[in-house]
C-alpha cells in the first residue's frame, strides 16, 4: 500500500485562462511540435498513463527510485538505462520496460524538435524544495513530466514578471500540470525572449518524494556523453535546476 507519508493534499489551484496562442495543450505526442511555433510559449501534452503503470510507479519504494543523469543519444537510451535501473534496484518486468519505453519516446521527440543528436535527461528523485522560487530556465526549451507526486506549477505570462517579483507573497493566478502530463516550456534563450515562469512544488516536510524527468539539450554543464561499456558516473550528487 502506499504509504501515508507520500500521500499530500495541495491547495485547489487555476483559475487563470490560458493566453491566446502562447500556452497550448493536447491529446497526441504529436502535439507537442506546436512548441516550434514563435507565438508558443508552453506546450502540454494532457496525457493518460495506464491504471497498472501508474500503480507501479507510486509503490516502488523510495530508497530505489532512479536519480541520475546522462548525455546520451535517444537510440542508445535502453542499453544505457537497463543496468543502472538494476543498480538503483528498480526490479526488472513488464512495467519496467514500459518505464523505459515512455523515456525513450519522450527523448526521441524532444531531440527532433530540437534537432538535438544527443540529449541531456536527468531522471530524478526529489524531496525537498528544490528549486521552488519562480523562475524562467536558462534554456531555448526544456521538457519535463512529473511521474510521481506533485507536478509542476507555472504561470500565465501576464503574471509572470509578478510572480517573480513577489515569490512566496505570490497570491495567483497558479496552474499546475495534471498528473503524468508532459510539457514543453520555453526558455529565457528561446528566440521569444520570454519564458513561462514556472517552480517545482515547495514539499519540504510533507513526506512527499517526487519522481520527476526533465530533457535539455546538450550544454557546457551536461555530463560526458554516454558510451557504452564505459564507466559512467550516473550517481553523482545532481544540482536541481527546474
Amino acid at each position: 500500500m502506499l504509504a501515508k507519508k507520500d500521500e499530500i493534499i495541495l491547495p485547489p489551484f487555476g483559475g487563470a485562462a490560458p493566453e491566446k496562442d502562447s500556452v497550448q495543450t493536447c491529446r497526441s505526442v504529436d502535439g507537442l511540435t506546436e512548441i516550434q511555433s514563435s507565438s508558443t510559449e508552453l506546450v502540454i501534452w494532457k496525457r493518460w498513463l495506464p491504471p497498472q503503470f501508474r500503480d507501479w510507479l507510486d509503490h516502488i519504494p523510495i530508497e530505489v527510485l532512479p536519480d541520475l543523469r546522462l548525455l546520451i543519444k535517444p537510440s542508445e537510451l535502453q542499453i544505457a538505462l537497463e543496468p543502472l535501473l538494476d543498480q538503483c534496484g528498480v526490479q526488472a518486468g513488464d512495467m519496467r520496460d514500459l518505464l523505459i519505453a515512455d523515456l525513450a519516446n519522450l527523448i526521441q521527440v524532444f531531440a527532433g524538435i530540437t534537432a538535438s543528436a544527443r540529449v541531456d535527461l536527468r531522471l530524478e528523485r526529489v524531496n525537498d524544495d528544490a528549486c521552488w522560487k519562480f523562475h524562467r530556465d536558462s534554456v531555448d526549451a526544456r521538457l519535463i513530466t512529473t511521474y510521481r507526486g506533485p507536478t509542476t506549477e507555472w504561470v500565465t505570462p501576464s503574471h509572470g514578471e509578478r510572480a517573480i517579483l513577489e515569490q512566496k507573497e505570490f497570491s495567483g493566478p497558479l496552474e499546475r500540470l495534471g498528473a503524468h502530463d508532459v510539457a514543453i516550456f520555453k526558455g529565457s534563450r528561446a528566440s521569444s525572449g520570454n519564458g513561462i515562469v514556472h517552480r517545482s512544488p515547495p514539499i519540504a516536510g510533507t513526506g512527499c518524494t517526487r519522481l520527476l524527468f526533465c530533457v535539455n539539450q546538450p550544454s557546457a554543464a551536461s555530463p560526458n556523453p554516454w558510451v557504452a561499456g564505459s564507466r559512467n558516473d550516473s550517481h553523482a550528487s545532481i544540482k536541481r535546476g527546474w
